[in-house]
């Protein structure tokens, strides 16, 4: 029998277009959880940075990714002072860099 390797738990039981997706939304909530932990704010805190809802705060921090748009997540780390940044070397290659802005 021949194994089966799959780049996301979530190409097991959805097709390639939704399963990266959310790997891609799943991958977003945990750099936001973890800079929201890093930074040591509650919830109430975290909402205000992140101009959203409390509850919305607690969505991303218990993994709730469908109730996101990979949009809204750009959104969030944008007040947070990163910057999003895709390139596309050839009409058949892309990718997204997430960084720090630099403060002038």
């Amino acid at each position: 029998m021949t194994l089966k390797f799959y780049d996301s738990p979530f190409h097991v039981t959805h097709d390639n277009e939704v399963a990266s997706k959310m790997a891609m939304k799943m991958d977003l909530s945990i750099m936001l959880s973890n800079l929201i932990k890093e930074q040591g704010w509650t919830q109430v805190e975290a909402a205000e940075k992140l101009n959203i809802k409390q509850s919305r705060v607690s969505d991303l921090k218990n993994a709730k990714i469908e109730k996101f748009t990979i949009d809204a997540m750009f959104d969030m780390l944008d007040a947070l002072g990163f910057k999003i940044q895709m390139s596309m070397p050839s009409l058949h290659e892309a990718s997204i860099a997430i960084s720090k802005a630099q403060v002038a």
